[in-house]
């Protein structure tokens, strides 16, 4: 539990990817800091979760806006996130991974939101060749533009987790990871894997860093978070 030390009223949250893999980790450790009164879940469907702190809004990610109508909040939680796979298309997974994360960091600040943290990848750079990469770091820039008092940019490489959507690639690159991050040293040790509740508590502790100002976290960041 987290024991963050508030001096004003108890803040509300507004979390964005409560059915992933990370956000299904974060949202407990949320709903139990006691800096917290509320704590918000836009989603497409009900997280079929019951709890006195939550209330989940179902909502058209087209108009994810909506999903803050009458709220005046504080943070705002972004573990929302794709595949191409799943997507479809690059097309498809930018509208998912940039246009929806920038409405629903938008919409947080015109509701009063001055905090927002990210989960992004270990990889990003606006400027990479690959799409991946580049898609989160144009997101990651875009975040930077709006102006929160405080942005906390997670950049973990695999997380491991236990996904239905698990691709072929990580459930092969599984078993050897043990050897693989041995080998993750120097500027590759950001590489490295880490377990998402790792990376979930590392999330959870941003709201008891009041006036941290923007900051990118790596492996060793998170892991000392």
């Amino acid at each position: 539990m987290s024991l963050s030390t508030i001096e004003n009223a108890p803040r509300i949250a507004v979390l964005l990817g409560a059915s992933g893999a990370t956000g299904q980790k974060l949202l407990p450790l949320l709903l139990n800091d006691l800096g917290y009164s509320k704590i918000i879940t836009l989603s497409r469907r009900e997280t079929g979760i019951s709890h006195g702190k939550l209330e989940n809004r179902v909502v058209d990610f087209d108009d994810l806006a909506a999903g803050f109508k009458g709220l005046k909040v504080d943070d705002c939680y972004c573990t929302f996130g794709t595949t191409i796979k799943i997507a479809g298309s690059e097309a498809a997974m930018t509208r998912i991974d940039h246009g929806f994360v920038l409405d629903f960091a938008e919409a947080g600040l015109a509701a009063g939101a001055r905090r927002f943290a990210y989960l992004s990848a270990a990889n990003a750079d606006a400027r990479s060749s690959v799409f991946y990469a580049r898609l989160k770091g144009q997101t990651e820039d875009a975040l930077k533009a709006l102006g929160f008092a405080d942005l906390a940019i997670f950049r973990p490489s695999m997380i491991i987790a236990e996904r239905t959507d698990r691709r072929w690639a990580e459930s092969m690159l599984f078993p050897l990871l043990p050897l693989v991050d041995k080998m993750m040293v120097g500027s590759f040790a950001k590489y490295r894997s880490i377990p998402v509740e790792s990376l979930a508590k590392a999330i959870a502790a941003f709201g008891g860093q009041q006036g941290s100002g923007s900051k990118t976290l790596y492996w060793q960041d998170i892991l000392t978070t």
